[in-house]
């Protein structure tokens, strides 16, 4: 399925079911949201302000030097820009990359991870849901739930990796003591 140049993949509740459904989230109650995203620099505008200004300087230098023969310059200086131009395409394409993670309006755990032009939602039952660290240095960030395993967090410094894995285990601990409250008759 293609939206607005994203492929999306979306997959099932991944997790055991159990007789009692997650807890609904109330209408005057917000659910928790976090939003884990690259800080970048320059918005999409500046860089290409800052590609054109680089293209403008490198063919004010290249261009004399190829009116007076020495075509070896201008060739260089396109092959620079082209170049440059190949790094910037692949910085504005991953520049939204991250992760969204809420609970829905039915009490699922939904996750949404973007990787360049590639989009893909998990939807995880939070009474089955945990957290793992793993990594040469327990620093990655996974959200599992049965066979399903997502890294979460990628985009972020260990200081705030560590914030939002103390929120997320709050907010999972949470749902889980409502829904073994739910669950009890």
């Amino acid at each position: 399925m293609l939206l607005a140049g994203r492929r999306c993949i979306f997959w099932p509740m991944a997790c055991p079911s159990t007789n009692a459904s997650p807890p609904a989230a109330s209408p005057a109650e917000d659910p928790p949201r976090w939003r884990l995203k690259r800080r970048c620099a320059l918005a999409p505008g500046q860089l290409l302000q800052a590609y054109a200004a680089l293209a403008v300087f490198s063919a004010a230098i290249a261009l004399p030097f190829g009116w007076h023969g020495l075509w070896l310059i201008p060739l260089w200086s396109l092959l620079e820009i082209t170049v440059a131009g190949a790094l910037f395409v692949v910085y504005m394409l991953h520049a939204a990359d991250g992760e969204q993670i809420s609970f829905s309006p039915e009490g699922q755990l939904a996750i949404e991870v973007v990787r360049g032009l590639d989009t893909r939602h998990y939807r995880m039952n939070p009474a089955w849901a945990h957290l793992e660290r793993g990594g040469p240095r327990k620093d990655r960030l996974w959200l599992c739930c049965s066979p399903l395993r997502v890294e979460v967090a990628t985009q972020l410094g260990a200081g705030e990796k560590r914030r939002v894995e103390r929120e997320l285990k709050q907010a999972l601990a949470a749902r889980q003591a409502c829904g073994a409250m739910a669950a009890t008759p």
